[in-house]
């Protein structure tokens, strides 16, 4: 054979097993798929690829999703490869008065996630779907920052408004936004929250206002500890997040300059024919199916 004529059966064999491959992977049943607020499906190295020229990544998850869980670990081993010493981790799932307990624990001075839910109140689900991150990052000397507002102020404010704050003194202070914060009733995600409110027998003014606080206080603790050149990656559910309001829209207030990057997690019947809706949900959407079994 001449001119290279001797490649022609090797290579219809090559596309005969690719195409065999693309057939066979057509037809599996993805556990997720990743799409971008204007429904390109994604290559996880293209997650990763985004998350690290990030300032702030905001991962909003559904919290008994074990899809999410799973890719917040994988994101996390990933970017400390990427930027070794340049990755800093919030979580939602930790409290501010739990900061000195978590540090203790990120040294080894608390032998494991059971002692730690000795000294502090842990999420039911938190040993099955956030100690694995808490341990890799412990092992890795990758920083914790407990962001969320402490539940019992939250709940002073969700029951009793906004006088309550003016009550408070410097130690319930430290651990919240600075007060006053700044109100954004207007945006959408809250104005929801006057329906659920009602649902559950509450006056939604002060519901929603505990959720601002929320919000605020994250969104004050993850830009106290940013670093330039580092990305901040914090661990929420995806109302805190969705549509950049929520812990985005406090962050462009307390930084504006900050790059921040929004992946929301949904659950649909078939993540392969998933289409988005506007307004864009999120930049990334981790597509799971909502036959996915759940974690608690």
């Amino acid at each position: 054979m001449h001119g290279g004529s001797w490649l022609l059966p090797y290579l219809r064999k090559v596309r005969y097993v690719v195409a065999l491959l693309a057939c066979l992977l057509a037809q599996d049943k993805p556990a997720y798929v990743f799409y971008t607020a204007k429904g390109k499906k994604i290559a996880y190295s293209e997650v990763v690829s985004r998350a690290q020229k990030a300032d702030v990544v905001l991962f909003g998850e559904l919290h008994n999703n074990p899809i999410a869980h799973w890719l917040q670990y994988e994101l996390v081993k990933d970017l400390h490869k990427k930027k070794p010493g340049q990755l800093i981790i919030g979580m939602e799932m930790l409290e501010a008065d739990q900061q000195e307990a978590v540090q203790r624990y990120m040294r080894g001075e608390v032998a494991s996630i059971e002692k730690l839910g000795e000294e502090i109140r842990l999420w039911p689900n938190f040993r099955t779907d956030y100690a694995p991150l808490l341990l890799f990052a412990r092992s890795q000397s990758i920083p914790v920052y407990a962001t969320n507002v402490p539940r019992v102020l939250a709940r002073e404010v969700s029951q009793k408004g906004a006088s309550v704050m003016e009550m408070w003194g410097e130690k319930e202070k430290q651990y919240t936004a600075p007060l006053p914060f700044p109100r954004l009733d207007t945006l959408p995600s809250y104005r929801r929250m006057d329906e659920m409110a009602q649902r559950h027998g509450m006056d939604p003014e002060p519901f929603r206002l505990a959720q601002m606080l929320k919000d605020a206080t994250m969104a004050h603790f993850i830009v106290r500890a940013a670093r330039p050149g580092a990305v901040f990656l914090h661990l929420n559910g995806r109302y805190h997040s969705d549509y950049h309001e929520g812990i985005a829209a406090y962050l462009r207030l307390y930084n504006p300059t900050l790059r921040v990057l929004v992946i929301s997690t949904e659950e649909v019947a078939d993540p392969l024919r998933y289409k988005p809706t506007p307004p864009p949900v999120a930049d990334i959407i981790v597509v799971v199916p909502e036959s996915m079994t759940k974690t608690h």
